[in-house]
């Protein structure tokens, strides 16, 4: 691994998402394999950090077969959750400073007790779920271009943007039954919870061992985005989005 690379591939993706200048893409070929691209994630995260914001949560992608197979990925990939880039409600999603953003339903989870591990299930998961809430994931990339591989996705925080939560409910016994609709302007986009790994319970107990053979754990009060319900939607100003989660209800956001 080439750890003083680590740092300037960070500092890239760091200046990209606060100046509005992508990265440039041939830089990423300097990403060996997936241990650097994670490395590369958290050093992002720290120069976060050391600039005020605060990890609030995880976000999971690749939750999808599909998804993972566009990816040659074995597995879904994890990124973190800044609370510099969760609206709060009523707020706009302004895309300035965005390059290609795009639209995710999915289902939050807001722990009420830690997931140490090892061996995390998904009833585990559902013990351990103090709420849920019908969540907007704004994912977009920082690489010109957009991610090519799969080391380039996790380094660049697996596309995480912006987040939207709707109100926060009692988790259903059965989360994999929910069904869902994105409207996206004048565009109608169909999803099922059941997209997730067969239920975004089982993301959640995934990331669950994933951070702990990094060394971390899901801990209370940590807010899960699982994983998108459906096909990730391009949206642009002007755009009014409204996820319909059925029993877990709905969340809204202009986009200007």
């Amino acid at each position: 691994m080439k750890k003083d690379v680590i740092p300037e591939l960070a500092r890239r993706l760091w200046h990209a998402g606060r100046s509005g200048a992508a990265a440039d893409p041939a830089a990423a070929d300097q990403l060996d394999d997936l241990g650097m691209a994670y490395a590369v994630e958290n050093a992002t995260r720290d120069l976060a950090l050391a600039a005020g914001d605060r990890v609030i949560g995880y976000k999971i992608g690749l939750t999808s077969q599909s998804a993972r197979d566009a990816f040659g990925a074995k597995e879904p990939a994890a990124g973190h959750l800044l609370a510099g880039r969760l609206l709060q409600g009523g707020q706009s999603l302004v895309t300035a400073g965005l390059f290609e953003p795009k639209a995710e339903m999915e289902v939050a989870f807001i722990l009420g007790e830690a997931l140490p591990g090892p061996g995390v299930t998904a009833q585990d998961v559902h013990r351990a779920t103090a709420a849920v809430a019908p969540a907007f994931e704004i994912v977009d990339s920082r690489w010109r271009g957009g991610a090519r591989t799969l080391p380039m996705l996790v380094a660049d925080n697996t596309n995480a943007a912006r987040a939207v939560l709707g109100p926060r409910v009692k988790p259903p016994a059965d989360l994999s039954k929910i069904t869902a609709t994105l409207l996206a302007g004048s565009r109608t986009v169909p999803g099922s919870a059941a997209a997730v790994m067969g239920d975004p319970a089982r993301a959640v107990a995934w990331l669950a061992g994933h951070l702990l053979r990094n060394g971390s754990r899901l801990e209370a009060g940590d807010i899960i985005l699982s994983g998108t319900l459906c096909a990730p939607t391009p949206i642009s100003a002007g755009d009014h989005l409204v996820a319909d989660l059925g029993e877990l209800g709905r969340v809204v956001v202009d986009v200007s």
